[in-house]
């Protein structure tokens, strides 16, 4: 990383230097025309013509006393010393504008940097259909997340996440130091989606290590490392064959609930998901129903979470508690208008 980061310093210190060499032929040329003409041409026709005579274009002379020898001696200074330094110039405009691994670095550099303004972001550690499907329902949502994607699938990640919302940072989601190029050390949450179970389980430790206090849910494909996850740092696992099993079942038996949850899921116009809040202490006392009717909000209630019980449906009249969350059907700009009340 520190090689990479020299390569890209000398690269603008050398596209600096070669802007430098290149005014000062501009500003050498100028004032040298403006002198030859006595001070009757103007800048701007001085600096016209040491344009045309540097790049070879050479529409003729334009100045007066251009014909003379110290004129013609004077252009002959310049163009062997202004068409070498434009042409080395081109070269390397040229060369800096193609090459693919320069571009690649500038590239992830500037993420780099676009992540160190971020906070309270979510992270995806690995690539696969998972953690694709995961980073779309991350943008239908409107969260911001970075991917830590190895070598072979970031170009694949970089397309498929091409919204303001989301970086890609090439590297291994199990290592601390991609981790925290991806600004794990301030992040909400980590999607431990790895190619094995063997990297999610490592990827929980690095992420754990890092930051103690992130949420980190792991995938696990085989169920009986699931406890290993979570003694490694994962705070819930899942598994995907047994979620699959559990879909397969209900697509028998409650086809209908299936369907209507899967409309929500896809739904574009409006985009509906089931979320939760906590209320600041403040609102504890209110009557759920005073809660959000405020502000007009369409959020439908589900349950209320109040400690270790669930309450479904729960009556308009009902007191909201202290530690109480709220389960809500919502979009997510009425989830935001709502955190912003009542968080």
């Amino acid at each position: 990383m520190n090689s990479e980061t020299e390569m890209l310093k000398q690269a603008r210190r050398r596209a600096l230097v070669l802007a430098l060499i290149l005014l000062g032929v501009l500003v050498y040329g100028t004032a040298g025309y403006r002198c030859i003409s006595g001070a009757t041409a103007s800048w701007l026709d001085c600096l016209y013509m040491t344009s045309i005579t540097i790049t070879t274009i050479g529409f003729g002379e334009v100045l007066p006393g251009g014909e003379a020898p110290a004129a013609r001696l004077f252009t002959l200074t310049l163009v062997f010393l202004g068409v070498g330094i434009f042409t080395y110039a081109l070269s390397s405009i040229t060369f800096f504008a193609t090459d693919e691994g320069l571009r690649t670095r500038w590239r992830r550099r500037r993420m780099e940097q676009a992540i160190k303004g971020w906070s309270q972001h979510y992270v995806i550690g690995g690539w696969s259909v998972m953690a694709a499907r995961i980073a779309e329902e991350l943008q239908a949502t409107a969260r911001h997340a970075v991917a830590v994607v190895p070598g072979g699938s970031a170009e694949e990640a970089a397309r498929r996440l091409n919204a303001r919302h989301f970086l890609v940072i090439e590297g291994d989601p199990s290592d601390e130091d991609a981790l925290r190029r991806a600004g794990l050390e301030k992040a909400a949450g980590f999607f431990a989606v790895g190619a094995d179970d063997a990297t999610n389980i490592v990827a929980c430790l690095s992420a754990r290590q890092l930051n103690p206090h992130l949420r980190i849910v792991a995938a696990a494909d085989d169920p009986r490392h699931g406890e290993k996850m979570r003694r490694a740092g994962a705070d819930a696992v899942v598994s995907a064959p047994a979620i699959g099993a559990l879909r397969m079942a209900s697509e028998m038996v409650r086809p209908m609930v299936v369907s209507f949850l899967d409309t929500m899921l896809r739904s574009a116009n409006p985009v509906l998901r089931v979320e939760e809040i906590t209320p600041i202490p403040r609102f504890e006392g209110m009557p759920l129903g005073e809660l959000l009717a405020p502000s007009g909000h369409r959020a439908l209630l589900l349950a209320l979470r109040q400690k270790t019980e669930w309450i479904f449906n729960p009556p308009p009249q009902r007191l909201l508690a202290k530690g109480d969350t709220l389960i809500v059907m919502t979009s997510p700009d009425e989830l935001e208008t709502l955190r912003a009340r009542l968080t």
